[in-house]
């Protein structure tokens, strides 16, 4: 019966260097952001052209900018992702779509306080 497995071909001891590179060194806060701003990115790029208000979130989360200097991860990451769904909140009244992306944000806004808490994923909000 030992014969029958081999280390080599039965165990995939490989591993996707990639996606290890990209977690290394990256705090929570750090990453739960990056996975905010990413899922706008994917919205705003699958949904833009069918949605002119889209198109105003898009420039919204373009121009958003955050000068914090000498702030840790643990408070910097949260205090953008605040002052980022603050920034785009006005956008909210004009269109039934960017309501409900502001609505998903602040469910993954929720995990900087609660990291056990599922993040939304959604048509509006994207996860890929």
């Amino acid at each position: 019966m030992r014969d029958d497995f081999d280390y080599e071909d039965d165990l995939d001891y490989s591993f996707d260097d990639e996606e290890e590179d990209d977690d290394f060194g990256m705090t929570f806060e750090e990453d739960l952001y990056l996975m905010i701003r990413e899922k706008l990115r994917d919205t705003i790029q699958e949904y833009k052209a069918q949605y002119p208000a889209i198109r105003k979130l898009e420039s919204a989360v373009s121009s958003f900018k955050i000068n914090a200097k000498n702030t840790d991860d643990s408070k910097f990451y949260p205090l953008a992702a605040k002052l980022l769904s603050e920034h785009i909140k006005p956008l909210t009244e004009e269109s039934e779509e960017v309501l409900e992306i502001y609505e998903n944000m602040q469910t993954d806004i929720a995990r900087f306080k609660n990291q056990r808490a599922h993040g939304f994923e959604g048509e509006y909000y994207l996860s890929e």
